[in-house]
């Protein structure tokens, strides 16, 4: 009997255990290193490798993330009113093309489990380089789940979705300023 007794105390400490290492991997947005901005946080020096924790959250959230001095990752999970994004509404990303001040950048929209949103016209970005401006570099891009526009960027079927803006080979001013710094704005449509 006491035996049994120790086998589901065990069982119960591994559960448990396995429960927070499982709720502190997915609690992303309180992590420490991680700056916000608007509805974008990220890190301008991810501590792979060093930080266990956040190198369990980078391989869940940023599988085969690059090193800091190759690229920044910026996440975004809530719109500027800091609700969860999620394709019951339509958004908005509005900036301008000289603001991200890097060799490249793109946004790109995923699932709640994290993978690319499967669409008809397999649209899942858009880059410095795809992105339809105006003759001064401003862009709109729509987040909706039925097209609407040029710079379209499908969402799934009545779900949460999150967005990735990935900056490669940022300038250095810019990238020593992310924190303050105007990044492009995510708002949700009124219907």
């Amino acid at each position: 009997m006491n035996y049994v007794k120790a086998f589901l105390f065990v069982l119960v400490a591994v559960l448990v255990g396995a429960g927070i290492g499982v709720y502190r991997i997915a609690g992303v947005e309180d992590s420490k290193v991680f700056f916000t901005n608007g509805s974008w946080m990220g890190s301008k020096d991810l501590p792979l490798g060093k930080d266990k924790l956040l190198t369990a959250q980078a391989s869940v959230f940023a599988l085969f993330a690059l090193p800091s001095k190759e690229a920044i990752y910026l996440f975004a999970r809530r719109d500027e009113s800091k609700e969860l994004l999620n394709s019951a509404n339509d958004y908005t990303i509005t900036g301008n093309l000289n603001q991200i001040r890097a060799n490249y950048w793109s946004i790109t929209a995923y699932g709640k489990d994290l993978y690319l949103i499967p669409n008809s016209v397999d649209r899942y970005s858009f880059n410095n380089n795809s992105i339809k401006a105006d003759s001064l570099g401003n862009f709109t891009i729509t987040l909706s789940h039925t097209q609407k526009g040029d710079n379209w960027l499908p969402t799934p079927e009545d779900a949460r979705f999150n967005l990735v803006l990935r900056i490669y080979k940022g300038d250095y001013n810019y990238l020593s300023s992310l924190e303050t710094t105007q990044l492009p704005v995510i708002k949700k449509l009124q219907p």
